[in-house]
Protein backbone atom coordinates (compact mmCIF):
# COMPACT_ATOMS: atom_id res chain seq x y z
CA UNK A 1 0.00 0.00 0.00
CA UNK A 2 1.07 3.61 -0.87
CA UNK A 3 0.69 6.82 0.53
CA UNK A 4 1.72 10.39 0.40
CA UNK A 5 3.29 12.28 3.70
CA UNK A 6 4.20 16.07 3.74
CA UNK A 7 7.23 16.36 6.20
CA UNK A 8 7.36 18.73 8.83
CA UNK A 9 10.03 19.63 10.84
CA UNK A 10 13.81 19.61 10.14
CA UNK A 11 14.98 16.77 11.98
CA UNK A 12 15.73 14.96 8.60
CA UNK A 13 17.47 18.08 7.13
CA UNK A 14 19.68 17.77 4.60
CA UNK A 15 17.62 14.83 2.82
CA UNK A 16 14.32 15.69 3.79
CA UNK A 17 13.04 19.31 4.27
CA UNK A 18 9.90 21.16 4.91
CA UNK A 19 6.90 21.27 3.27
CA UNK A 20 8.31 17.87 1.35
CA UNK A 21 6.10 15.79 0.13
CA UNK A 22 7.45 12.06 -0.30
CA UNK A 23 5.78 8.32 -1.41
CA UNK A 24 5.79 5.58 1.06
CA UNK A 25 4.90 2.28 0.87
CA UNK A 26 4.17 -0.31 3.18
CA UNK A 27 6.94 -2.05 4.64
CA UNK A 28 6.83 -5.73 6.31
CA UNK A 29 9.39 -6.15 9.88
CA UNK A 30 11.20 -8.88 7.94
CA UNK A 31 12.56 -6.33 5.25
CA UNK A 32 13.53 -3.88 7.49
CA UNK A 33 17.40 -2.66 7.61
CA UNK A 34 19.80 -0.35 8.67
CA UNK A 35 19.87 3.01 6.98
CA UNK A 36 16.51 2.79 5.26
CA UNK A 37 13.86 6.43 5.90
CA UNK A 38 10.59 4.94 7.10
CA UNK A 39 7.38 6.08 8.63
CA UNK A 40 7.38 5.44 12.19
CA UNK A 41 3.85 5.32 14.42
CA UNK A 42 6.09 6.61 17.35
CA UNK A 43 4.31 5.58 21.40
CA UNK A 44 5.60 9.30 22.37
CA UNK A 45 6.14 11.24 19.38
CA UNK A 46 3.46 10.15 16.93
CA UNK A 47 4.11 9.40 13.07
CA UNK A 48 7.79 10.72 12.22
CA UNK A 49 10.20 9.99 9.57
CA UNK A 50 13.76 8.56 10.77
CA UNK A 51 16.62 6.32 9.12
CA UNK A 52 16.90 3.14 11.16
CA UNK A 53 20.17 2.85 12.94
CA UNK A 54 21.03 -0.61 14.98
CA UNK A 55 18.76 -3.54 15.24
CA UNK A 56 18.66 -4.57 18.96
CA UNK A 57 16.52 -8.17 18.81
CA UNK A 58 13.00 -7.15 17.17
CA UNK A 59 13.35 -3.37 17.87
CA UNK A 60 15.70 -0.53 16.34
CA UNK A 61 17.36 2.64 16.74
CA UNK A 62 15.63 5.83 14.99
CA UNK A 63 18.38 7.91 13.76
CA UNK A 64 17.40 12.01 12.49
CA UNK A 65 20.15 13.23 9.87
CA UNK A 66 20.01 16.62 11.60
CA UNK A 67 22.87 16.53 14.05
CA UNK A 68 20.09 19.78 16.06
CA UNK A 69 17.63 16.25 15.60
CA UNK A 70 15.88 14.42 19.50
CA UNK A 71 19.19 11.91 19.94
CA UNK A 72 18.68 8.27 19.47
CA UNK A 73 18.84 8.25 23.03
CA UNK A 74 15.69 9.94 23.89
CA UNK A 75 13.74 7.77 21.29
CA UNK A 76 14.20 5.15 22.54
CA UNK A 77 13.91 1.39 21.06
CA UNK A 78 11.23 1.37 18.57
CA UNK A 79 9.52 -2.54 17.97
CA UNK A 80 9.53 -3.45 14.00
CA UNK A 81 5.92 -3.63 14.29
CA UNK A 82 5.68 0.51 14.79
CA UNK A 83 7.83 0.71 11.60
CA UNK A 84 4.91 0.60 9.05
CA UNK A 85 6.58 1.96 5.75
CA UNK A 86 9.30 3.06 3.46
CA UNK A 87 9.84 5.99 2.06
CA UNK A 88 11.04 5.54 -1.71
CA UNK A 89 11.12 9.23 -3.30
CA UNK A 90 9.97 12.69 -2.50
CA UNK A 91 8.80 14.95 -5.07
Amino acid sequence: MFTFVKISGDSMLPVLTDGEIVLCKKIKPAALRSGLLCLVNHADLGLIIKRLGERDGDRWTLVGDNPASTPSAVMGLVEAERITHRILFRR
